[in-house]
Parts: C-alpha cells; structure tokens; sequence
C-alpha cells in the first residue's frame, strides 16, 4: 500500500502549466455548474466563482431563474443556463470540458435523479460535491459512468452516508476510508478535514498541508469544488486537479488569516486571496 503524500507548493507549481501568451478562452475548457436552488443560491456564485479564478476560460451556471439572477450581477463573466428543460441541461453536459454539479443543490429525489442523468450525460470530468452527493447516498452505483473521470469532495458526514458508515467511524479510519471509496467507484476523493486527504482508485493518497479553522464556514466548500472544476477544465487531470485544488485553496485560505484573522474571514475572501498565491508564484 502506497505511503501517504503530503502535497507542496513545488508539487503544485509542477503540475499547474503556465498561460502561453498566445492562448484564448478555449484553451482553458469550459465548466458547465449546475448548482443551486432557492434556498442556497450564494453556493452556486463562490462555486463559479471558484472555477473562474483557478483559470477555467468559461463558465456556465445552469441553474433556477431566481439563483441566475442573484448570480449575474456579482458575476458578468459566466453566462447562464436558466431554468432549462432537463433535455437541453443533458444535452449541454455532454459538450463541457468539465460538469460541476451539487453546490447548492438539496438533497432529495429530484437532485439524485437529475444527478444520475448528468452522471450518464457528462463526457469529460465530473467534480461531484455538496448536495448532489448527499442525495446519491449510499446509491454509489450512479458514478460508474464517469469512473476514472470523476472527483468527488465530500465533508465527513456526506463521506459517512456515500459509504453506510457513522461520521465517528469515518473521523476514525479516514485514510482507510478515503482509499476504500476511491478504490470502490473509480474516483478521485476529496476527504475534507483539517488535513484534507485526497485518494485515487489506482491506491495512492495525499494529505494538504495548507489551511486554517478560518475555513470552517458555509461556502468554503463550494469554493473548493469550483476551484477543482476549474483546473480540471485546463487540462489537468482529476487527481492533479485535486490535489493542486485542495492545496490552492487552503494556500489561499492563509493568507486570508493572515489578513483578516481566522475568525473574521469569508470564503469569498479566498478569492482574492489566490491571486495572491498565484502572483507569488510567478503565474
């Protein structure tokens, strides 16, 4: 069994490729978000909002009209998939670089079924988080579509109900967890904690060393799986966009410490923040 990876800035830094001075918006993918609902419509915003600044050259929100228009002020930069019918939502999955689906989003019936269907329409990376896995549950069986190419980033408590464990069993083996589930469904997963732990079906697994409690706030996860989606719409593939993902955002959250302190920080914050992390490192 393979050792435990801690992810470094030289780590990232290698796998994250430069901008060509000659590249378009179409070098950099497209991410197709179909995340929240009435009541979460901010997720749905710092999910975008995440994937723009991790670079992605475009991003689309699909989502209810009341969310499209609470996002669109704050964010002219994406365009918007309001109130489509579910043809035309599977139809457009099929044509992104990247899916991003469940920021936002409840956890009932209507999510779990729409889950699925994108599950099965989506043809390049699918980042899975938030309510789209908590619908899904113990129903694992929905991702075999997009095995190899899926990230998923549950919190202990959706991690417990994905695999019919309790969250103190999950708090209590997560690397054995984390490499169980991953191995199981053929993705990449983002166990999030204190020291996030991110596992690959091939065995391998990583731990971050960068964030703070400042993150422990509605929305940071959000903003996490929109940054994932985001490099994964560059090229870079699921385990890197993972991995460069959880240690980004964390770097970002640092500095946001640093600036605001733990206990008055914001995710949207971070936001800013990762230019910072960027700039300091030559991109």
């Amino acid at each position: 069994m393979a050792a435990i990876q801690d992810i470094t800035r030289e780590m990232v830094f290698s796998l994250l490729p430069p901008r060509a001075p000659e590249s378009h918006k179409g070098n950099y993918g497209k991410v197709l978000a179909v995340c929240g609902c009435a009541q979460y419509r901010g997720a749905a915003l710092l999910a975008c909002l995440g994937a723009l600044r991790a670079g992605a050259g475009l991003v689309t929100l699909a989502a209810p009209e009341c969310v499209c228009a609470a996002a669109a002020p704050r964010m002219p930069e994406a365009t918007y998939l309001c109130a489509e019918s579910r043809e035309a939502l599977l139809a457009a999955a099929g044509q992104y670089t990247v899916c991003l689906a469940g920021c936002g989003r409840t956890a009932d019936t209507a999510t779990a079924d729409e889950m699925r269907a994108l599950l099965a329409a989506a043809r390049g990376t699918f980042v899975l988080d938030a309510g789209g896995l908590s619908a899904i549950g113990t129903g694992v069986d929905a991702l075999a579509p997009c095995a190899g190419r899926l990230v998923v980033t549950p919190h202990p408590g959706e991690m417990a109900r994905l695999a019919g464990l309790s969250v103190a069993q999950v708090l209590q083996m997560p690397v054995d967890v984390a490499r169980g589930f991953a191995g199981k469904t053929g993705a990449v997963t983002v166990l999030k904690g204190h020291r996030t732990l991110v596992a690959t079906p091939d065995g391998r697994l990583y731990r971050n060393t960068t964030g703070n409690a400042g993150l422990a706030r509605g929305g940071s996860g959000d903003l996490l799986a929109g940054m994932v989606a985001g490099l994964a719409a560059q090229g870079l593939s699921p385990e890197a966009a993972a991995v460069c993902g959880v240690w980004l955002h964390g770097a970002a959250a640092d500095v946001c410490a640093a600036r605001h302190s733990m206990q008055g920080m914001l995710p949207e914050d971070i936001l800013p923040a990762l230019c910072t992390v960027f700039l300091e490192n030559g991109r």
